[in-house]
């Protein structure tokens, strides 16, 4: 009798990975963040690749 109850409970457990997929606001949330990270990486990545800017310009814009 307790064998089967624990064989019963063992069919009735969630795995983590059938949880999260069936949480739809949560895979949304992933989605957007995990974009939105990549992407401003990608945006630092780029910004830091910029060449300087030449001495003569700098000194006339903050002139």
């Amino acid at each position: 009798m307790e064998n089967t109850h624990q064989q019963e409970e063992n069919n009735n457990k969630v795995t983590f990975g059938r949880m999260i997929m069936d949480d739809f606001m949560l895979l949304l949330f992933l989605g957007v963040t995990i974009y939105a990270i990549f992407y401003l990486l990608w945006g630092v990545m780029e910004l830091s690749n910029l060449p300087t800017i030449p001495d003569d310009i700098k000194q006339n814009l903050f002139k």
